[in-house]
């Protein structure tokens, strides 16, 4: 089990009881995938204040778009066309649900929820 695996499943069952995007010492990584579910994770729970990045890992460029663009609603994010090997990083988003996919291949579907860090709980400690 990798690094990013065992603090995924550390904080998804015990401190939010959700399924929780990878994390390391300064930001939360999704994978964009040729496969199904295309984003890995394709719903996450992540900390308010902390930078997310997605990579892509395929052989094509994708998006990530939040769902507002699409329905002419208020736009959070659109990352345009990240080639292979490139990644997108918002620095971070306001609490909240933000459904996003990709323009080019809307099949490819993603949900990330962000949270205010509890006010007693310490970030957790990543083994080194």
């Amino acid at each position: 089990m990798s690094m990013g695996v065992a603090i995924t499943i550390f904080l998804g069952l015990v401190l939010v009881r959700m399924p929780v995007a990878a994390f390391n010492t300064s930001e939360y990584h999704i994978a964009m995938e040729g496969f199904a579910p295309y984003y890995t994770p394709n719903v996450a729970t992540v900390l308010a204040g902390y930078p997310i990045k997605w990579n892509n890992r395929t052989a094509t460029a994708h998006t990530v778009t939040h769902d507002g663009c699409r329905r002419g609603e208020f736009c959070v994010f659109d990352s345009g066309a990240v080639s292979p090997e490139n990644s997108f990083i918002l620095s971070s988003l306001q609490p909240g649900t933000y459904a996003y996919y990709c323009r080019l291949h809307p099949i490819m579907r993603g949900v990330i929820t962000v949270t205010e860090p509890m006010a007693n709980r310490e970030e957790p400690q990543i083994p080194r």
